[in-house]
């Protein structure tokens, strides 16, 4: 079987076609991509915010966040995710804690156990000494 000449102008007029179509759709998807997060169609009310993080080690991380305005402590691995507590009420932040205060454990440990000792419970459900 042999090709006739007139078979390769067709094969790269349906090539050129193919890629103007491919191109055209990929330029509409980033325009929509970029246009809906300008608006704020994606949402611009945050349900969850990441309030602080704590790398523990390379793959191990605390983190606290608000959903919905309840604040909750988790524990990230590589394996899974884990809820340590749920947090109360509001969270001081280290600029309005007293001078008797400073002199306790500093940093997110020291606000990491007063978050704890706060909100009364753990998440298994017992009860901290106040």
């Amino acid at each position: 079987m042999t090709t006739t000449p007139e078979i390769w102008p067709a094969f790269l007029k349906i090539s050129m076609m193919l890629s103007f179509v491919i191109a055209l759709l990929v330029l509409v998807f980033y325009f929509i991509k970029r246009f809906s997060a300008a608006r704020g169609i994606k949402g611009s009310d945050k349900f969850i915010k990441t309030l602080c993080i704590h790398y523990l080690s390379p793959k191990e991380k605390l983190v606290l966040i608000d959903v919905l305005g309840e604040k909750i402590l988790i524990g990230v691995t590589a394996q899974n995710i884990t809820r340590i507590a749920t947090i109360n009420g509001e969270l001081q932040s280290d600029n309005k804690i007293d001078e008797n205060e400073n002199n306790a454990v500093s940093g997110f440990p020291g606000f990491l156990a007063k978050a704890v000792k706060f909100s009364g419970k753990s998440a298994a459900g017992g009860d901290y000494e106040k």
